[in-house]
């Protein structure tokens, strides 16, 4: 996820900072997080923020000859020489984050992140109106997930069937928005749960 670049205006002879620094949050496995940081240095991202995200749950469950399982994700926030802006309301921000479990939204890809995560890394690291970008954006659960923070949100997929998908969640997500905005309620849903009517 990146933030919009920051933009400086030039006011009788005095830069102003218009917006704070952007940053990149990467999920990666553990092995990877030495590799991510020296590459991120070669494109100005020269500082870093170790993830670690908890889950109540292990992929590694049905391994019977393991006695530890792993139930942690791994991830980064990338920067370059000014902290990103944190959104914190006052309340300290641990480098544990975690993992909710997300039954309700369709799997769409086998690496899709749970929207509720994706909200949290969004409320702190951006404000409303802020831009959130998903390179690699899968089953589109970042771009739902900034939807529903008022975020403007944009992201690439290459894969077609997951772009068609992760599209047409995203399309819902926004008809959401709309009908709240519109009538108070999410109208579509309330569409879906009208009684049948039976005359007998």
């Amino acid at each position: 996820m990146l933030r919009s670049e920051p933009k400086k205006e030039k006011i009788e002879g005095e830069s102003r900072q218009k917006s704070e620094a952007p940053c990149m949050i990467i999920f990666c496995a553990f092995d990877q997080q030495m590799y991510l940081i020296e590459l991120a240095k070669r494109y100005g991202l020269n500082n870093y923020i170790n993830l670690v995200f908890r889950k109540n749950f292990s992929a590694q469950v049905l391994k019977a000859n393991m006695k530890v399982v792993g139930n942690c994700e791994y991830g980064l926030v990338l920067y370059r020489d000014r902290l990103p802006k944190f959104r914190n309301n006052g309340k300290m921000i641990f480098n544990c984050i975690d993992w909710p479990r997300d039954g309700e939204s369709e799997k769409i890809h086998p690496t899709q992140k749970p929207v509720e995560l994706l909200k949290t890394l969004i409320t702190i690291f951006t404000d409303k109106g802020d831009v959130v970008i998903d390179p690699c954006a899968g089953s589109g659960s970042t771009l739902v997930a900034a939807e529903r923070l008022n975020r403007k949100g944009y992201g690439f997929e290459i894969k077609k069937e997951f772009y068609t998908k992760a599209n047409q969640w995203l399309q819902e997500e926004k008809q959401i928005n709309k009908d709240i905005k519109e009538f108070g309620f999410q109208k579509s849903k309330m569409e879906k749960q009208q009684p049948t009517l039976w005359t007998i």
